[in-house]
């Protein structure tokens, strides 16, 4: 088993929607960990879509079987924000309004500074050779540089209390914790911090300047909610990956 620590360093501005108040869109202080599987390249998600739909059980499951490893949500560590106006109103004489499509006139988006430090975890089952020095994140593809760095020391305990500081992903998680502070109700599942479990399998890793404790029951959408996807082969892959990470490794 090995476990990863990853540091991103933002080289551009980041952006996505958290949350919309009126005219101000808000970029959240973490990144999502599907958002991150998909920019390292390992969740490949389909070049055209004929509708708005997401196909996280399937491309989730290829993932996983691709690389056998497991991405934790991002945290932002340190950075600034800063408020950018767009405006996507035409350049014409005429002062007339055309029929909406459904995007914004204009708004403003809340952005994250570049050189801002987001941090994450990679556990796997064979060691990963293939990181990539650089990954595009955000509505408009901010490239950010990863530093990786594998813990020194990793020790797996089969049952005990288990406090993990990092953020997770609800749905992701097999045992739920007794206690946790809600981060954000971010789609497709909220993020908590701060967890705490009773005796249940984790990690303990031990890196250069700090140590963490993460829960071992967690896997890709493994109480993700099966009536929202119907179809057999999503049931097939969801299945799958309840045994993700603690009953494989």
């Amino acid at each position: 088993m090995h476990l990863y620590r990853c540091d991103l360093l933002l080289h551009d501005y980041l952006f996505f929607a958290t949350t919309e108040r009126g005219k101000v869109a808000e970029t959240g202080r973490f990144i999502h960990n599907y958002a991150l599987t998909y920019a390292l390249g390992w969740a490949k998600s389909r070049w055209r879509n004929e509708t708005q739909q997401p196909h996280y059980p399937e491309e989730l499951a290829a993932a996983w079987r691709s690389m056998q490893a497991y991405v934790t949500p991002a945290t932002l560590l340190d950075g600034n924000f800063i408020v950018n106006q767009y405006n996507t109103m035409p350049e014409t004489y005429g002062l007339g309004k055309s029929q909406s499509i459904g995007y914004p006139d204009w708004g403003f988006a809340k952005c994250i500074r570049p050189l801002a430090r987001f941090r994450f975890y990679v556990v796997s089952r064979e060691i990963i050779k293939d990181f990539p020095p650089y990954i595009r994140l955000g509505k408009f593809m901010a490239k950010a540089q990863l530093r990786v760095e594998h813990a020194r020391q990793i020790t797996q305990k089969p049952s005990g209390n288990c406090q993990s500081q990092l953020l997770l992903a609800w749905d992701d998680l097999s045992a739920k914790p007794t206690m946790f502070d809600l981060i954000a109700n971010a789609l497709p599942t909220r993020l908590i911090y701060n967890a705490h479990f009773d005796d249940t399998p984790h990690l303990v890793a031990e890196f250069r300047d700090d140590s963490i404790e993460l829960p071992l029951n967690i896997g890709y959408l493994s109480q993700a909610n099966k009536k929202a996807f119907p179809c057999d082969k999503c049931q097939k892959d969801l299945d799958s990956l309840r045994e993700a990470l603690c009953n494989s490794l």
